[in-house]
């Protein structure tokens, strides 16, 4: 992108009344290289070339690229000549050409040095004379021919100071010794140094017949013709101060790059044209000055590069340190300007380098300067003021005065709460408001003496009849406003027409209907014109000017065609910045216009012829596989063909533009992928990515201040991936057709797998009804055994309560002895034999647990039936004491009856005899 992140400058000195042109600095960061630039050129495509302590610097108008030279040394100096660009640096000394890529590859000659170099021999310097170049260090001059390409020494000496070349013929000093002219591929004595008094020269100019300019570091001009050397003298030439540069420019004058002193651009009639230094510099000293085919200034700085567009129409004078303040209005009367600022009310003589002053009385905001029947009027906050010569006088001291229109034998002043009359101009008597209006009046028409139109900024627009002795107003007819307008529509008349403009629409008054209307030839004009906002401005040559964001917009009569035209002048925003509403331009001289800006002003004239259009140029095109690391490729226009994984490219490139207010946009389309072509954009770089495969052409063009160029085109194609090739096409329909067999296959297959598995599902369906059945039964049998241990546990428990009864009372009534009782207890006895607990016992224990005696008689053979029947107490978990009643014997003997029961199974004594039984 041009000028990406520069600080475009102007020339900023203190509040000297002197206008410059547009400054550019770049800094080493903007360039990407060392601080110090050595020597500055320019090759036949424009692109300028820098020597640069890093190495070869290039630039496009758009992009910075640097280039290093062998042993990444820094280059002191570079010619650009043809093709070639020539250039010395430390040790070492060539040329680079362009490749087809565009990159720019080098040639070493420092090889073709028979003798070699001299230890820590540099190149300071680089001239060209008809078929050779010429390479000056300070101990020798080698001569390259470019048809042979072979190198000769041409000069030996001790301290070669500087080489120059003048009307054909090479010249070179040589410290403490003589001016030398190379004659014949000899070096002869031009003039001792002993009568230039050993002085230092830093420029050698042809200057009239044979005479010869010579530019001195210290000791001001003088005149060489043939052996005689004369002192030139020439009023204000800065001989105080230390040169290192010298440049004759291409209109007579010369610039100076001095050592601390900034930039001299001198015209040798002793008048110093401009003189440029810090803060409009970035650096103070000059290492190497340069004029292009423009006419543009180029400064090597000992940090950083400036460009001066000398030649441009433009010229600026920027209040850097606000001793001035914002430009509201200006006047050029009786050889005098005058500017309006928010700070007061400033003037100097026209056209001079003096300074602005201030006119004693007028401190404090100045909103208007009016000139009116050869009377200057300024609104003032404080009022109005009458401007004669440098003084001024407060002829109204109201709140406020907007503006000032001549009407009927007086004038009409609007201000912040409304119109007053001043009879006349000799101040006989005393201005008084309007009655029946107090209106805020910033902009207003006289249609004629007895009508008057306003626009406010919130009501819109107002026609006014007034009294015949202007004390007020007799009628008044408001129209609104139209349209969007942020800060209030803007009233003014061309040639008896009455308009009013928003920062959208242009509105005209038409009689017949009593009503503004936007289809009128001024707002035809319009369209398209990125206006900022409604402010207009009809100047005195009956020229109509708008503000946009990029250009100033005016409107003329043309005289043959007795119709309007419309034209605009690039100046971006940047450079004007004010309030919107408060934008401003007047007309200083023939076809020369001021406009007002919030830190001075800028002056130019009509039309500019001065503003060049350029070329636009492909500078690289790289591609990639991936977003980085692009492989530059020829630019040269031949279709260029990529593989299918190469399907990112980027375009950089540019239009070699160097004028400060001169936009540069581009545009853009990629034909076979997009149609349309991309908006304008100050980008110099374009980038595809992911590309598919297919024929491409990259169609480009630019603009400069709404010149076009050229269509440029670079055409591409990208292969198909080999997936995408005939014989893939045909692997895929084979495949396709094996796809069909093998679906038709796999739905046979997968049918005949659907049956199976049917099949397989009914068995298993049947399976379940009957592993269900199975399982219904043996719930079934569980139920019933649960339902028969239930029982079994009942009964046990109830022998046990009856046998715990029957004994109780058998030893109740042992002690008895009656018969009867005899009986009882013999009854007793009969019911509790063990016998008969036991058969009913086991008919139950047997239908609850039919296989435990089988798996207890197969673990242990050895018990016997008594055994058994403790073990099947035991296996419903009955203790010692409720056994015992069971077996009609106590307790005691239950528990030695345990204890042989565990001998006989062999149990451990930790393992539980009940657990055991249980568990089996």
């Amino acid at each position: 992108m041009k000028y990406l992140g520069l600080i475009l400058t102007f020339v900023c000195l203190a509040v000297t009344g002197q206008e410059f042109p547009p400054v550019t600095n770049f800094t080493p960061s903007e360039y990407g290289a060392g601080n110090q630039n050595w020597m500055i050129s320019q090759g036949p495509d424009k692109k300028i070339f820098v020597a640069n302590n890093s190495g070869l610097l290039q630039f496009d108008g758009e992009h910075w690229t640097l280039y290093k030279v062998p042993g990444e040394t820094a280059v002191r100096s570079v010619r650009a000549s043809g093709e070639n660009i020539y250039t010395g640096a430390y040790m070492e000394f060539g040329y680079w050409r362009p490749n087809k890529n565009g990159r720019l590859q080098y040639f070493s000659l420092k090889d073709s040095i028979s003798s070699g170099l001299i230890d820590g021999e540099q190149f300071w310097d680089i001239k060209e004379v008809e078929d050779y170049v010429i390479f000056q260090s300070h101990q020798r001059l080698y001569s390259f021919n470019k048809n042979s390409g072979k190198v000769t020494t041409l000069i030996t000496a001790r301290n070669i100071t500087n080489l120059f070349r003048v009307r054909g013929k090479i010249y070179y000093q040589v410290a403490e010794e003589d001016l030398y002219v190379i004659e014949d591929g000899v070096g002869l004595n031009f003039i001792s140094n002993e009568i230039i008094e050993n002085r230092e020269l830093v420029g050698l100019f042809p200057y009239s017949n044979d005479t010869m300019l010579a530019v001195t570091r210290d000791d001001g001009l003088f005149l060489i013709s043939g052996n005689k050397w004369e002192p030139l003298k020439v009023e204000n030439y800065p001989e105080e101060v230390s040169l290192f540069s010298a440049h004759y420019l291409n209109d007579g004058t010369l610039a100076l790059g001095s050592i601390g002193e900034g930039l001299f651009i001198f015209d040798l009639n002793g008048s110093v044209r401009y003189h440029l230094s810090q803060p409009t510099l970035l650096n103070n000293t000059l290492l190497s000055v340069m004029e292009d085919e423009e006419g543009n200034i180029w400064g090597g700085l000992d940090n950083g590069i400036v460009v001066i567009n000398k030649e441009s129409p433009f010229r600026i004078f920027v209040d850097t340190f606000g001793k001035i303040g914002t430009v509201y209005g200006s006047e050029v009367v009786d050889g005098i300007t005058y500017l309006g600022t928010n700070q007061g009310l400033y003037y100097k003589d026209a056209g001079s380098e003096g300074t602005y002053n201030l006119i004693a009385g007028t401190t404090g905001q100045v909103w208007s300067l009016n000139y009116i029947n050869g009377v200057l009027y300024a609104g003032h906050d404080k009022g109005t003021f009458m401007v004669q010569g440098r003084n001024a006088s407060l002829i109204w001291d109201g709140l406020g005065t907007w503006t000032v229109r001549p009407i009927g034998d007086g004038i009409i002043q609007g201000h912040y709460n409304g119109l007053s009359y001043l009879p006349d101009t000799l101040i006989t008597a005393k201005a008084q408001y309007l009655q029946n209006f107090d209106l805020s009046v910033q902009n207003m028409v006289v249609e004629n003496d007895s009508t008057l139109w306003i626009s406010h900024y919130h009501r819109g627009i107002f026609r006014l009849t007034l009294e015949k002795d202007y004390s007020g107003v007799r009628t008044m007819e408001n129209y609104g406003l139209n349209g969007k307008s942020e800060l209030g529509p803007q009233i003014f008349q061309i040639e008896d027409e009455i308009y009013y403009s928003t920062e959208d629409i242009i509105y005209k008054f038409d009689r017949n209907s009593n009503k503004f209307t936007s289809s009128n030839e001024l707002n035809e004009l319009s369209e398209g014109n990125s206006r900022i906002s409604g402010a207009s401005r009809v100047l005195a040559d009956g020229s109509w000017w708008t503000f946009g964001r990029d250009n100033l917009y005016y409107v003329t009569r043309d005289p043959f065609e007795q119709k309007f035209i419309s034209r605009q002048v690039p100046l971006p925003l940047e450079y004007r910045n004010i309030s919107k509403g408060f934008e401003n331009i007047s007309l200083v001289g023939k076809d020369k216009y001021l406009v007002g800006s919030n830190g001075g002003y800028i002056e130019f004239s009509v039309p500019l012829n001065k503003i060049p259009a350029g070329e636009i140029l492909l500078s690289a095109v790289g591609t990639a596989s991936q977003r980085e690391n692009f492989e530059f490729k020829p630019l040269l226009n031949s279709e260029l063909e990529l593989g299918s994984n190469i399907n990112n490219i980027i375009f950089l490139y540019g239009i070699p533009n160097y004028q400060a207010l001169s936009k540069t946009e581009y545009i853009y389309r990629l034909k076979n992928y997009s149609s349309s072509w991309s908006g304008w954009s100050n980008s110099g770089t374009t980038r595809f990515e992911n590309l598919p495969a297919g024929n491409y052409t990259f169609e480009l063009k630019g603009r400069i201040n709404d010149k076009e160029t050229e269509i440029l085109t670079y055409s591409f194609s990208i292969a198909r991936p080999w997936y995408y090739n005939n014989l893939a096409f045909l692997s895929y329909f084979i495949l396709f057709l094996l796809g069909l067999a093998g679906i038709h296959y796999s739905y046979r297959r997968r049918h005949k797998n659907i049956i199976k598995a049917r099949e397989k599902n009914l068995r298993m369906k049947n399976l379940e009804a009957e592993q269900e059945i199975i399982r219904l039964q043996k719930e079934h049998l569980e139920r019933d055994m649960a339902e028969k241990n239930g029982q079994l546990a009942a009964s046990t428990m109830s022998i046990i309560k009856k046998n715990e009864f029957l004994s109780n009372l058998k030893d109740e009534l042992k002690g008895a002895g009656d018969p009867d009782v005899k009986k009882v207890i013999k009854t007793i006895d009969r019911e509790l034999r063990e016998e008969d607990n036991w058969k009913m016992f086991k008919e139950a224990f047997k239908n609850a647990d039919k296989e435990f005696f089988d798996k207890i008689k197969a673990k242990h053979p050895e018990l016997t039936s008594n055994d058994l029947r403790l073990c099947a107490y035991l296996r419903l978990n009955l203790s010692s004491k409720e056994i015992a009643p069971l077996v009609n014997i106590s307790v005691k003997s239950v528990e030695i009856k345990r204890y042989r029961l565990r001998k006989k199974m062999n149990l451990p004594r930790e393992v539980n005899l009940t657990d055991y039984i249980m568990n089996l």
